[in-house]
């Protein structure tokens, strides 16, 4: 069984109301306004019944050109046209106009249906087919069987009915899900009957069933599915290409508007800079970068301006929708350009990607892109060729709308798999390369410091991920540093001699220690003292106490007589702990102040107890 939408398309007033009226016995003008003008302005709706089971759904549209957004709200996924040209008008702008926007919309199945033959002779019916052939001769629409139909004869309908029963039954409808469970619904009309609450209706694109949850965009707010009909039946589930009306929670239809969608796609997303291909008119112009456009896109209409991506000398042609706010799209999704001004047709559209950035003109790298995205064929190794460092795969899979995981890729690319990234193999040699030049003139700048902090290598070359350890063989990292792999701190005659007399002198000085002040001016004859000095701190055999530095063996030994004293006594005093010492008070106080810090002890009034924490 085939779920089929059938959109009526054409010049107001060529009969198509009254054609799914003939079909269906359901007059699809609802609205009040319309009855009194006799002219459709929104969209309308009715089954159309086969004997095959199959599911059908008529959409009726506007014909008039002030309505041709709700005309293209209706178009937007239909599967099979019914193209009406009144025989006694013939042609008309807007049987062009529709015309060129099924095409743009890639509508290709469908019947052109003459109406209103009773008013006109054999002749000028033979001379209007003439006209179609010669005006659709460009176009699908050659294809399509010509039927003949007036409201005086209901037999010409039921002609038509069959005829439109034989072409479906040949049509392949393609399967629209991307993925399984995907479901997506641009809603084209809203409704809030009393005591029922919010309700949604348009043409399903993908399967759903009650009780499941959405995501409505560009609100992103998370609704569930408490009701699902199509032409009024109730249903548990529907799938798609059907008609379908849902009873929504989790919102109020004065926060929803047509144009707005309910999907679990994880690929749609709100975005004011939208990457497009452009596809022309039949004979159009292009338009003029900057030109100010209507944005027909689902069943929603925005605003925006076009700016192009490059010079334009041959197809394709890409450039950047930018829009005047956040609007809900997603890979492939096929536009209607207008003029802001006139409301004239331009051309369609096609997203390529919904993830646009700002870029300068004709940027080669750019271009690239957009054509590995136009035709899906992305050359995984050549895009990587063109990046510096590593690409996350989640990234490149939305970027191109892509599946791909650590097991997807040949030898020219390598894997970093514990922040599931991909570099090609040539350009993480190259990143190699550059660490090694990096820590390599930094060793000959500071010989005597263990290496470069391990935080700057993963900022400078890693995008702040630590991936050191995929480096192992090349790098090594110890307590926080990087270098090079068999790097070792060694040092000369002199700095030997500065290290041994600075040993010397805080040991002289015991549990006192020394300020930098006083030991710099010791050295000061010496322009290797510093360095060497910080080699000390770097390999912990001196300590900073507060600005004075003394031995890590005195200072563990201050540790180990205050836990010794803890083991006859409660607690200490700052007097008590200086004896112990035989330190001056002020290193004392430096020393007890470190172990509260450190939670060692624990200061209560004028003295400390044992830290139990």
């Amino acid at each position: 069984m085939k779920n089929i939408v059938i959109g009526t398309a054409g010049h107001i007033d060529h009969g198509k109301t009254t054609l799914v009226k003939m079909l269906t016995d359901i007059n699809t003008d609802t609205m009040k306004e319309e009855k009194e003008r006799g002219m459709t302005i929104d969209l309308g709706f009715a089954p159309l019944n086969t004997p095959s089971g199959d599911i059908i759904s008529i959409i009726d549209v506007p014909g008039h050109e002030k309505f041709i957004k709700n005309m293209v709200a209706g178009a937007k996924g239909i599967d099979f046209v019914l193209f009406l040209i009144a025989c006694d008008d013939g042609i008309m702008p807007q049987t062009i106009e529709h015309k060129e926007i099924l095409k743009l919309l890639g509508v290709k199945n469908g019947i052109i249906v003459l109406s209103k033959t009773d008013l006109v002779t054999s002749e000028r019916i033979q001379e209007l087919k003439i006209e179609i052939e010669e005006s659709f001769q460009d176009s699908f629409f050659k294809s399509f069987p010509i039927v003949e139909v007036t409201s005086k004869d209901s037999s010409t309908y039921k002609t038509l009915y069959n005829i439109i029963l034989k072409e479906i039954n040949n049509l392949k409808i393609l399967d629209s899900n991307k993925e399984e469970n995907f479901f997506r619904l641009d809603i084209d009309k809203i409704y809030s009957p009393k005591g029922i609450g919010t309700i949604v209706s348009g043409t399903t694109i993908g399967n759903i069933k009650k009780g499941d949850t959405l995501t409505l965009y560009p609100q992103k707010i998370s609704i569930k599915i408490k009701g699902i009909q199509n032409h009024g039946k109730d249903l548990e589930e529907i799938s798609s290409h059907q008609r379908c009306a849902l009873n929504i929670t989790g919102t109020t239809a004065k926060e929803i508007e047509r144009g707005n969608l309910l999907t679990n796609s994880q690929t749609i997303m709100n975005s004011k800079i939208i990457d497009v291909l452009f596809n022309r008119l039949s004979g159009g112009e292009l338009p003029k970068n900057n030109t100010k456009i209507r944005l027909n896109i689902g069943t929603g209409e925005y605003f925006g301006k076009i700016k192009y991506l490059h010079e334009i000398e041959t197809d394709p042609i890409f450039f950047q929708l930018i829009m005047d706010k956040d609007i809900p799209v997603d890979f492939d999704d096929i536009g209607i350009l207008r003029t802001l001004s006139t409301s004239s047709l331009i051309g369609g559209v096609r997203i390529l990607t919904p993830f646009g950035v700002p870029t300068k003109k004709n940027n080669y790298i750019y271009l690239q892109k957009l054509n590995y995205l136009l035709n899906k064929d992305l050359n995984l190794v050549e895009y990587l060729s063109t990046k510096k460092d590593f690409v996350y795969i989640n990234d490149l899979n939305k970027e191109f709308n892509l599946t791909l995981n650590q097991s997807s890729f040949d030898e020219n690319i390598f894997t970093f798999k514990s922040i599931n990234a991909i570099i090609h193999k040539t350009i993480l040699e190259k990143l190699k390369l550059d660490i090694k030049i990096y820590l390599e003139d930094f060793h000959n700048k500071n010989p005597l410091k263990k290496g470069v902090p391990l935080a700057t290598v993963n900022n400078l070359f890693f995008k702040g991920q630590n991936l050191t350890i995929e480096f192992q063989d090349d790098f090594q990292e110890q307590n926080n540093f990087v270098s090079l792999k068999n790097f070792k701190i060694k040092l000369s005659k002199d700095e030997k001699k500065i290290k041994d007399e600075i040993l010397v002198l805080l040991k002289k000085h015991e549990f006192n220690g020394l300020s930098f002040e006083i030991l710099n001016e010791h050295f000061k004859s010496n322009r290797n003292f510093k360095n060497v000095f910080q080699y000390l701190l770097s390999e912990g055999l001196v300590l900073n106490l507060d600005d004075y530095y003394v031995l890590k063996g005195f200072y563990q030994e201050a540790l180990s007589r205050l836990q010794l004293f803890f083991e006859k006594n409660s607690k200490i005093t700052l007097a008590e702990f200086r004896d112990i010492l035989k330190s001056n008070r002020k290193m004392a106080l430096i020393y007890l102040e470190n172990f509260d810090e450190k939670k060692v002890t624990k200061k209560i009034d004028n003295y400390r107890v044992k830290n139990n924490i």
